[in-house]
């Protein structure tokens, strides 16, 4: 049961890694998900390229996404989350990564009843306390994406019935 505990929430941690390695690898483009052109194709271009399907109206000169819940709808942030979200079909657990307003919230339900009920809820908060760095790190990752001040990290732990078992806030850490 320990190992299966253990595997769950290394499988919790490296998908708050990959978020927060996607909101720290933003390139300085003023438009995100578009890929500089290197001087030869530049060259090569007769006619100005048509504009992308994509609305960036609401992307400031920054180069920053607005709001949270823009920087989760984006196309790069989707292909994280479903990766993410993919990678944990067999360990019992499903995530969900949602935002609401200054707050970015990891919802991981334990999809199966059994484990959830056989579950020591301190433990599973002292294993959430070992995470804090993670989720803090992520936290102070987020205005590098998005114009936010005072972004809050909210993970929640469910059981199968969506029963909230442990959550805790984070924030970036005091500098």
């Amino acid at each position: 049961m320990k190992n299966l505990i253990r595997k769950m929430l290394l499988a919790m941690c490296i998908a708050a890694f990959a978020l927060a390695f996607t909101a720290c690898g933003k390139s300085d483009n003023s438009e995100p998900g578009v890929v500089e052109e290197d001087d030869t194709a530049k060259d090569e271009a007769e006619e100005p390229e048509a504009e992308t399907e994509e609305d960036t109206s609401d992307i400031p000169a920054s180069g920053k996404y607005a709001t949270l819940e823009d920087f989760l709808n984006s196309d790069m942030m989707q292909e994280q989350l479903d990766s993410q979200v993919a990678s944990l079909e067999d360990t019992g657990l499903t995530a969900e990564v949602t935002a609401e307003d200054n707050k970015l919230i990891y919802n991981f339900t334990i999809t199966d009843p059994n484990v959830a009920a056989a579950l020591d809820v301190a433990a599973l908060q002292s294993s959430l306390d070992s995470q804090a760095s993670t989720f803090e790190s992520i936290a102070s990752t987020i205005p590098l994406a998005v114009e936010i001040d005072n972004p809050v990290v909210v993970v929640r732990y469910l059981d199968s019935a969506g029963t909230e078992l442990v959550s805790r806030e984070f924030t970036p850490p005091a500098e």
